[in-house]
């Protein structure tokens, strides 16, 4: 597990949680790991190792080298090879902070060592999990605004039962959400007032 300073936080912008899976899991890594000059060095095994990927894969490796290009391609990344090292910066398009939502950097690599939790409730990706967090951050308290799983799919392009995974893993593994149901007569539910947290509280995953 990282060590960062007691509520750092990493800062992700909303458009980026529609990305291709790879390329949200490269933001994702960038907004964690890159220092204070917005940059990563690392490997393709690092990368692996963080996106929670067997080293040495050449179809992971692939994948993560179209990911890059993508995003480059795309305006948001910057690279520069130097043998097996890369160094990967935001761009000047990504560091303009339109719609930011922020979250402690330890949420993070609690959502990306989820896979590790044991006694975890269900199987969810790790990126699909933050995704929808971030979501539900950007948000805020919703008591008087109720939110289905199907709206929440729509949002980020993410089927239904997905998004019911990662609000169980939120609710239930991390203690991120609290979701109540709320009713419109005595039975017709019409969605959940969900409101969440990033603060670090008492659970902390181990190192």
């Amino acid at each position: 597990m990282e060590q960062f300073q007691e509520n750092e936080e990493a800062e992700f912008e909303y458009e980026w949680l529609t990305r291709e899976n790879y390329q949200f899991k490269l933001l994702a890594l960038l907004a964690v790991l890159a220092d204070s000059h917005l940059a990563y060095r690392g490997t393709l095994a690092d990368v692996c190792d963080f996106f929670g990927l067997k080293r040495g894969d050449s179809r992971n490796n692939g994948t993560i080298k179209s990911a890059i290009n993508a995003l480059e391609t795309d305006g948001l990344l910057k690279k520069i090879i130097d043998g097996r090292t890369f160094t990967l910066t935001l761009s000047k398009k990504a560091e303009k902070q339109r719609r930011v939502i922020r979250i402690q950097k330890e949420w993070v690599m609690v959502a990306a060592n989820y896979k590790k939790m044991p006694n975890k409730s269900e199987s969810v990706d790790w990126e699909k999990l933050l995704r929808v967090w971030l979501f539900l951050l950007d948000r805020g308290n919703g008591f008087d605004d109720p939110i289905t799983n199907v709206d929440i799919g729509k949002a980020l392009g993410m089927a239904e039962g997905t998004v019911k995974n990662a609000r169980n893993a939120l609710t239930k593994d991390i203690q991120a959400i609290v979701t109540k149901k709320k009713y419109v007569g005595r039975n017709h539910c019409v969605g959940s007032e969900i409101t969440p947290s990033a603060v670090i509280t008492d659970y902390r995953p181990e190192s």
